[in-house]
């Protein structure tokens, strides 16, 4: 009797790090090879049992890739010493050969979507996904007897930026309405908030565009779609756009050369060939949503990136989310801009900024619905997001004996008669050490123009004191101040503090001139408050 057997390596229980192994008739494959990032300054990154594969090498005979993020990629250039094929989307390709050694580009090979790759157990498919990069895939892999599908990460919208919405329904075509594996991603699984197209987002950089300011977007560097939209916006406003970034620079001479984006009215500048406008007529893209120590944006806010700063009324925008576990990195990035005078925007339902690339909670509940798989096995996701996509499924009619919440290490087998957890390897997570951690880049910067009182809040727990950040640039951080305005936060309902119903533009500029009259009545000091509400 055929047996499978599955075996993630990272992935489950953790968000990134993502690598999952597929054995079939003794014969190891592997499907995404990704790492982590740490909050912790000293490690650069997060890698899978590296040891684990070396013992088990001889058995590897390839690596499918379903899209080329960090998460799902990164760990490559660690896999040279496994010399197996890698199959990949063309950007994830290109992405890759940027990764590993010239003498083994000839080991990447190019998927054509829908076209099978036969192996001698098995054939695998793959099927285009919306996602928050280009060239986003699923995998079909089919057995003599099991069809398992593995979504990759993936969202549906009706007008994506590029390609084609995703479509489970064809993929019941292809299996006549079989799927015995289901593999889904999970990391949105807790959202229950309504989702929206991509394009909805150009609406708010045309409404930004329009304003006489330097405006920064900072987004992930593998956010094409966004540089493609800022692109067709600038076109229309007479401005020009200019990337910052050498990850941003070369993500996007590799979508050109793919024609992913194409640049005819040449709205794409470079540095030198910016020198000749003025700051209110140039866009720039930079890198560092996450708060990474030597991203544009951080060094920005430092005042240490080349000949260009942020000033009083600048206007950043945050088109992107922040990655659980990051927060606190993000956050006093964000403080420095404030510091600096500038005007911090993270999305909201008024001015669209960032859509997920993961399907919500509803999403999964309709794709299980429509693939009406045997077996469940919830993936790409922390502990919380795996236990909350199982009870989508059994809020779906599956059976609870039928869904898998694994860890990584677990080794699954399934049989077209059952399927059950063996046996569980012990790994061990490899750690990347940053090499020149002790470095200190940093240069000081006069940011105490006046008195700035910069407030972030994630709206959703505000009831906790943990969601409150507060920072006070005015030489004097009186923490008195800081007191004073936490309490008054956290001992008012959300109608207290805001008392309007006029949207979050209104809502912000309430808030700060409630505080700008608390610190005045209690100490006689003006402040300049900014404040950013961001909706977790």
């Amino acid at each position: 009797m055929e047996k499978i057997k599955i075996t993630p390596l990272g992935g489950l229980g953790e968000v990134g790090k993502n690598l999952l192994l597929f054995e079939i008739n003794s014969r190891v494959y592997i499907i995404d090879a990704g790492i982590k990032f740490s909050s912790d300054p000293e490690i650069d990154f997060i890698l899978p049992d590296l040891d684990y594969l070396e013992k088990i090498k001889h058995k590897i005979e390839g690596i499918f890739i379903t899209h080329g993020h960090e998460d799902h990629i990164g760990g490559i250039s660690k896999l040279g010493f496994l010399n197996v094929p890698i199959y990949s989307p063309p950007l994830a390709n290109e992405l890759i050969k940027k990764k590993i050694l010239r003498d083994q580009h000839h080991l990447l090979k190019d998927i054509q979507i829908y076209k099978p790759f036969n192996f001698e157990d098995f054939k695998i498919t793959w099927f285009p996904v919306v996602h928050s990069i280009p060239d986003s895939c699923g995998l079909l892999i089919q057995t003599n007897s099991l069809n398992i599908v593995h979504t990759g990460d993936f969202r549906f919208d009706k007008k994506p930026i590029f390609g084609k919405n995703t479509n489970f329904e064809e993929i019941n075509k292809l299996i006549n309405n079989k799927c015995d594996v289901l593999l889904s991603d999970s990391t949105n699984a807790m959202i229950y908030s309504k989702s929206f197209s991509e394009t909805e987002i150009e609406n708010t950089f045309e409404r930004v565009f329009k304003k006489n300011k330097k405006i920064i977007i900072c987004t992930f560097a593998s956010q094409i779609s966004r540089i493609q939209m800022a692109l067709n916006v600038a076109k229309r406003s007479n401005k020009k756009i200019v990337l910052l970034g050498s990850t941003l620079q070369k993500n996007l001479k590799i979508s050109k050369n793919l024609r992913i984006i194409e640049d005819k009215d040449q709205v794409l500048l470079n540095k030198k060939n910016k020198k000749s406008l003025e700051n209110e007529n140039v866009v720039y893209f930079v890198t560092g949503s996450q708060g990474e120590e030597f991203s544009v944006l951080n060094r920005m806010s430092k005042g240490i990136y080349n000949n260009l700063s942020i000033e009083k009324d600048d206007i950043v925008l945050m088109s992107s989310s922040v990655i659980p576990g990051n927060e606190q990195k993000v956050f006093e990035v964000i403080h420095r801009i404030h510091g600096l005078g500038a005007e911090v925007n993270f999305s909201n339902i008024e001015n669209k900024l960032h859509v997920s690339g993961h399907s919500n909670n509803s999403e999964l509940g309709n794709v299980i619905r429509s693939l009406q798989p045997k077996y469940l096995i919830p993936i790409h996701g922390n502990l919380e997001m795996l236990k909350a996509h199982k009870e989508i499924g059994l809020k779906n009619g599956l059976k609870k004996e039928n869904i898998f919440v694994l860890s990584n290490g677990d080794n699954l087998e399934i049989t077209s008669r059952e399927a059950k957890i063996t046996d569980h390897e012990n790994i061990i997570d490899e750690v990347v050490l940053r090499d020149n951690f002790a470095m200190n880049t940093e240069k000081k910067s006069n940011i105490y123009n006046e008195n700035i009182l910069s407030v972030i809040i994630k709206i959703k727990e505000i009831q906790d004191k943990n969601s409150i950040d507060i920072k006070l640039f005015d030489k004097s951080n009186n923490i008195k101040i800081i007191n004073e305005v936490n309490n008054f936060i956290l001992n008012h309902s959300m109608n207290e503090i805001f008392n309007t119903d006029e949207g979050w533009s209104e809502i912000t500029k309430q808030f700060s001139k409630n505080l700008y009259k608390l610190i005045l009545d209690k100490f006689n000091k003006k402040y300049l408050i900014k404040s950013l509400f961001i909706e977790k």
